[in-house]
């Protein structure tokens, strides 16, 4: 993938290919909920823009519910970030929070399964 400028269509598919996986942690979420007592932190869906990762990422519930105020936020894998597409937010050794660029923003607040 080239890490020039993307077009309109570009960014939108990025960000509807993100929101997919953000549905998938919702749903996991729920589960975590349910053990909070027995682990620390929960695995969820690395939310790259790679429709082919299926990494996942160790985030406690509260890290988890601070990225979901932003609907246009993503929690992504060091390494997992495309500069065409999206802008780091915030960064620490397990996990990227990103924001989409553009139109790609717009797609991610109107995706929101929480809105």
């Amino acid at each position: 993938m080239t890490h020039g400028k993307a077009t309109e269509q570009q960014l939108k598919r990025a960000a509807r290919n993100q929101s997919m996986f953000r549905v998938v942690n919702e749903r996991l979420e729920g589960i975590a909920e349910s053990f909070k007592f027995v682990s620390e932190t929960s695995t969820f869906t690395c939310e790259c823009a790679d429709m082919g990762c299926i990494d996942m990422i160790d985030v406690t519930l509260a890290e988890y519910e601070e990225v979901r105020k932003d609907s246009n936020r993503f929690i992504v894998l060091p390494g997992h970030v495309f500069p065409e597409f999206e802008r780091t937010v915030s960064e620490n050794e397990r996990f990227v929070v990103v924001a989409k660029l553009e139109e790609g923003g717009e797609v991610a607040e109107e995706l929101d399964p929480r809105a």
